[in-house]
């Protein structure tokens, strides 16, 4: 059970992503801020909204470098080590690894180090043209690198956060599928557990042609009723269960529509040879629902029947 709710969880797999890459102290993440601010001004810079002309290499290549040694501060703040808030050229010294990679020789690497450590803007833009675009697409390519690093843990934790909503919303919609086809099943249940079902109905009149056609109980043509009556001296509505059935119960629903009152007084008749009926169940007050409960009784056909001169008209008939 244990493992089960873990695998919806993810608890275990986020304690120990937490655990092999510490969260970013403050001053971490005021570095990881600036260095992603730097990266986006330099991207602005070599694709502006605008079009405009001239090279932007040596800008570019600046923000760029800004971008870099904002992510060395960063992650030599999270080591444990808070970098000083002035300028400080040591912290060239921790860019080693495979964020250098990409840089294509040893010689360009080394290059590209010392680039970083002490070139300046003028020194950017006084190199020729096809070295500054050399240099800013390798200072570039190095930022980007040690931006994914600094995101790295924050991308690891949301996969996993994202692993436990997308398990979670799964198992949600297996339980709605779950209640929903169980509310079917008991639908399915009720309806064959219902005499009434799909069994053959009459009334005394029709009313105007309302109603349904029997069995149905619904239909299009009908609004608040399944049948309707003409006004007259104790109407009814009959039920063939298609042989001698036990019943016990009969739940009615009024009209849903209007005139609610004119349902009462009704009883509830039962016979078993269709030519002597028993009232089993009587009722004299207004209602919306009905459920007659009575001494089970022997039942081929089920009658409801007005006791005055009245039209009548029900939702629902169920026979149990």
């Amino acid at each position: 059970m244990a493992g089960v709710i873990e695998w919806f969880w993810r608890g275990a797999k986020l304690a120990q992503a937490r655990q092999e890459s510490a969260e970013p102290t403050e001053r971490a993440a005021t570095c990881a801020q600036r260095a992603h601010t730097s990266a986006e001004l330099a991207q602005n810079v070599l694709s502006p909204n605008e079009p405009t002309e001239g090279p932007f290499e040596a800008y570019a290549c600046e923000l760029f470098r800004q971008s870099v040694y904002w992510s060395l501060c960063a992650l030599v703040a999270r080591a444990g080590t808070e970098p000083g808030s002035s300028y400080d050229p040591a912290i060239w010294d921790s860019l080693e690894g495979p964020e250098l990679a990409d840089v294509s020789t040893r010689e360009r690497r080394d290059l590209l180090k010392s680039t970083l450590r002490s070139a300046s803007f003028v020194e950017f833009a006084e190199l020729p043209a096809a070295e500054q675009v050399a240099t800013c697409a390798e200072v570039r390519t190095l930022a980007l690198a040690l931006l994914a690093k600094l995101d790295r843990r924050a991308e690891v934790l949301s996969a996993i956060y994202l692993e436990r909503v997308l398990r979670l919303a799964t198992l949600g919609l297996f339980a709605v599928a779950l209640v929903a086809g169980g509310l079917q099943v008991r639908s399915a249940l009720e309806k064959r557990r219902d005499l009434a079902y799909e069994r053959p109905w009459t009334a005394s009149s029709q009313f105007n042609k309302d109603g349904c056609t029997s069995p149905a109980q619904q239909c299009p043509e009908a609004s608040g009723y399944f049948f309707h009556t003409t006004e007259e001296d104790s109407p009814w509505l009959e039920f063939d269960l298609g042989a001698v059935k036990t019943v016990s119960k009969v739940d009615v629903t009024n009209r849903t529509s209007c005139c609610s009152e004119r349902a009462v007084p009704m009883t509830i008749e039962v016979s078993t040879n269709h030519n002597s009926w028993r009232s089993v169940a009587r009722r004299d007050a207004d209602f919306s629902e009905w459920s007659a409960t009575f001494t089970p009784a022997q039942a081929r056909w089920v009658r409801l029947r007005l006791l005055n001169r009245n039209y009548f008209h029900l939702s629902h008939v169920g026979i149990h």
